[in-house]
């Protein structure tokens, strides 16, 4: 994030500025490389803290979510397919055969759930492409 944040507009803004400021060309070239230290140090420290966070030893509930809202996610869109499909029309069928009346089943709204569960199934399988090729590791 903070690298969007200042690979385009606040070093861009800057760099105008110090253009302004600036009248030689040594001041002008020494200011913009400052400033583009300044900006592969906010990167370095957001890879630190990409790399704490993989590392990340945390437990409870804070460390059960961050590691496993990938699955949970998926999980969760295997149980509402299986709803949606399995679960509420055999239910449908047994209320039928015992001559119950159903009021109205929930039904989910698949539109919105496919695209999720597609691109969930794509990216795995893309990984599993990248294994399978030596890309990943």
């Amino acid at each position: 994030m903070l690298d969007k944040l200042l690979s385009g507009g606040i070093v861009g803004s800057v760099g105008k500025i110090v253009d302004d400021l600036h009248t030689s060309e040594e001041e002008k070239a020494q200011a913009k490389a400052k400033l583009l230290e300044l900006e592969n140090q906010v990167k370095l420290k957001q890879m630190d803290i990409n790399l704490a966070d993989a590392k990340s030893t945390a437990t409870g509930l804070s460390g059960f979510m961050q590691r496993s809202w990938r699955p949970l996610i998926g999980m969760s869109a295997a149980i509402a397919i299986f709803w949606e499909f399995v679960l509420s029309k055999f239910i449908l069928f047994i209320c039928g055969l015992l001559h119950y009346e159903v009021i109205n089943i929930p039904q989910l709204d698949m539109g919105t759930l496919m695209p999720l569960v597609m691109s969930l199934l794509g990216m795995g399988a893309l990984r599993t492409f990248e294994k399978t090729k030596g890309v990943a590791k």
